[in-house]
């Protein structure tokens, strides 16, 4: 028998966050992906307050600093225009994560709701929704990147923010999260005057919200540095990667949700009057998180590549405004005489994109239910 004493020192039973960092701290490459990547991003973020330091330009053209070497002001040196390089990187780095991460996002919201509803009702909501996923996952990506690169969003981005513009996105919203109410909650159905009520009430509240930050994007973004042209690839490029990203996602959830819904906390929260969505939102998702955080962050550096390939092929950013991928293509007709303006953004698309690969191999292993519990029951 223990006595008082021994359980009182026994050491307490780790958490489940403090195994996963234990576990993802002996992944060495994700974790110098981690500080590489954190680096990155912290630079891409300073990068106006870095030019201002330097008192050198990324953007305006100057002929008598054309082709200097690396120095103190200029680290990577300069290109054909004068431009600074390697604040070209940094700014370049802000278009380009910002389109990977941001659609990535965006692709996770979408291809999670769809896979967990489809794995949690089954029949034929999993039929529609998962032949639909399919239908969309033969359809070949780069080439209708291109064929999408050739439309003019300049008349839609000039009503972007106007009255028309806002109530449209606030209806398209609405309308969703009324659809997704109407699927994961029977009560809805059944047109009870306090469901419905309550039902609209939400919607309108996260439909206001997401109107707000809609207003904030289209406020705060500096359209006039970075020109309707570009502004509009910018979201050319973000829309076909979401619409095209989220299917892998959607497969992931919806397993996840098939073995979950089974479980017998997801039956003791039926016995108990839970609905549908709160079911979904408080016990499925939550427990089903860990591949789709495995998913996004693989699929942000697959991102990076997209945009990078598309402004490479000249369908994307356009200069004065740097990307990484425009930065590659304007370095092929010096490749020869200054090998150094593609090998730096070809350098940092590489970093990047590995970094994100490792960060989430090292992700899958440190949130692997099973291994934790096994350590959880070794260390106890």
């Amino acid at each position: 028998m223990e006595s008082a004493l021994d359980i009182h020192h026994e050491k307490p039973a780790q958490n489940f966050s403090n195994l996963t960092w234990r576990k993802f701290k002996k992944h060495k490459l994700a974790l110098l992906s981690l500080v590489i990547l954190s680096t990155i991003i912290i630079l891409a973020i300073l990068a106006p307050l870095i030019e201002k330091f330097l008192g050198v330009s990324h953007i305006q053209a100057s002929f008598s600093k054309a082709w200097l070497p690396p120095s103190y002001l200029h680290i990577f040196g300069t290109n054909e225009l004068g431009q600074d390089v390697f604040l070209r990187i940094l700014f370049g780095g802000r278009i380009s994560m910002s389109v990977g991460i941001l659609s990535a996002f965006t692709s996770v919201i979408i291809g999670t709701i769809i896979g967990l509803l489809a794995g949690y009702h089954g029949g034929m909501v999993d039929n529609f929704l998962m032949r639909f996923t399919d239908s969309m996952l033969s359809v070949p990506v780069l080439p209708l990147m291109i064929v999408f690169a050739a439309l003019d969003l300049n008349i839609l981005l000039k009503n972007a923010y106007s009255p028309k513009g806002v109530l449209f996105v606030f209806l398209v919203v609405f309308s969703f999260i009324i659809f997704f109410r109407s699927m994961t909650d029977a009560r809805v159905l059944q047109v009870k005057p306090q469901y419905f009520f309550k039902m609209n009430l939400q919607a309108f509240i996260i439909s206001a919200v997401l109107m707000i930050a809609y207003l904030i994007f289209f406020n705060l973004i500096d359209q006039k540095a970075l020109g309707q042209d570009n502004l509009s690839s910018i979201i050319k490029i973000s829309a076909i990667i979401v619409f095209f990203g989220w299917m892998s996602v959607a497969r992931l959830a919806r397993a996840s949700a098939m073995q979950l819904k089974n479980m017998e906390f997801v039956t003791a929260a039926k016995a108990l009057g839970a609905s549908d969505a709160r079911i979904l939102l408080a016990h499925i998702f939550p427990n089903a998180l860990a591949p789709i955080i495995v998913a996004a962050t693989l699929e942000m550096g697959g991102n990076i590549l997209y945009e990078a390939a598309l402004s490479f092929l000249g369908l994307g950013i356009q200069p004065p405004i740097s990307s990484w991928g425009n930065m590659l293509n304007n370095a092929i007709d010096y490749i020869k005489s200054t090998p150094s303006l593609a090998f730096w953004p070809g350098l940092f698309i590489l970093v990047t994109v590995a970094c994100f690969n490792f960060l989430g191999d090292g992700l899958r292993d440190a949130l692997d239910p099973h291994q934790i519990m096994n350590r959880a029951s070794k260390k106890n």
